[in-house]
């Protein structure tokens, strides 16, 4: 009894393998490369030190909007590199999203997704720390 217990399970892992590796198979050539993802900043309002607090709204001060931008390089082996990181992720061919495995990526980047712009040209697109970053690719991976 426990032998066929064992030989099921085998049979269903070995079973499950293929469909395993084809969802951990990289990006497609078009999307390897150096990619710079982008996104918008708004200032804060914030109060200078000698404010009277008595009227908050008429003493204070805006800081500038800024951009924030992330570098990366992903690879067609299911392998990404970034400044302070490296790691795995999974692509699916069928809904082009990308899952990051493991590494800094895996910890704050979701909702990833490959496309093409009008133009044709590769783009990317994640959410980090409750904001969207656009991704276009700087340099093709030769």
């Amino acid at each position: 009894m426990a032998r066929q217990f064992f030989i099921s399970v085998l049979v269903a892992a070995l079973a499950s393998v293929p469909a395993v590796a084809a969802a951990q198979q990289g990006v497609p050539d078009q999307y390897a490369g150096n990619w710079v993802c982008q996104t918008f900043q708004p200032g804060y309002n914030i109060q200078p030190p000698n404010a009277d607090l008595s009227q908050p709204m008429t003493n204070k001060l805006t800081t500038p909007s800024s951009v924030a931008v992330l570098k990366f390089s992903i690879g067609t082996d299911g392998t990404y590199e970034a400044p302070n990181t490296k790691g795995r992720y999974a692509f699916d061919p069928e809904t082009k999203a990308i899952t990051w495995l493991d590494g800094l990526h895996h910890q704050s980047f979701t909702k990833t997704q490959v496309g093409k712009r009008q133009n044709g040209a590769p783009k990317m697109g994640f959410v980090s720390n409750k904001r969207y970053y656009g991704c276009f690719l700087s340099k093709p991976r030769p």
